[in-house]
């Protein structure tokens, strides 16, 4: 089941984050406070957040409009924890995203990742989710790492 998360979440949503490789143990305080920032002033600038707890926590995703423009979205974060990864639960996760952002008249969702060769599974995903790669952005996180930005329109 696909839900909204709420404050009592908040542990699963780090855990999940950084059980699947997307955040080291070391960001959980970073972690915490986007989840604390969500609840205390995201939520209510229409960010969206939510966490698939079908037998135990085992994904989250988080999804924000971005500023300045009229239904577009950035998809900020979807983690799933390692050892449930290639079983389908990303891809329902974010069809979950597109048809929430859809059934609200949303246009596009972009999602931003690392161009290191370390993440060739996660712009493949996105490949196979039907998003295309729009731009590259050269040294964007730090010298040598790329930044590529895919898009779907909804």
């Amino acid at each position: 089941m696909i839900r909204s998360v709420t404050p009592a979440d908040l542990p699963a949503v780090v855990g999940i984050a950084i059980a699947s490789g997307l955040f080291a143990s070391s960001d959980d305080g970073f972690l915490n406070q986007m989840m604390n920032d969500y609840f205390a002033v995201n939520l209510a600038d229409g960010h969206q957040c939510v966490i698939d707890v079908t037998d135990q926590p085992l994904g989250v995703a988080y999804f924000a409009p971005a500023k300045a423009t009229a239904g577009t979205w950035y998809l900020t974060m979807i983690a799933v924890i390692a050892d449930q990864q290639g079983k389908g639960r990303g891809a329902t996760l974010l069809r979950h995203v597109e048809a929430t952002l859809r059934s609200s008249g949303e246009r596009l969702l972009l999602v931003e990742t690392s161009g290191l060769p370390s993440f060739e599974q996660t712009r493949a995903f996105y490949k196979k989710c039907g998003y295309t790669e729009e731009a590259r952005v050269r040294d964007y996180f730090e010298a040598g790492d790329d930044m590529v930005l895919f898009r779907k329109a909804l």
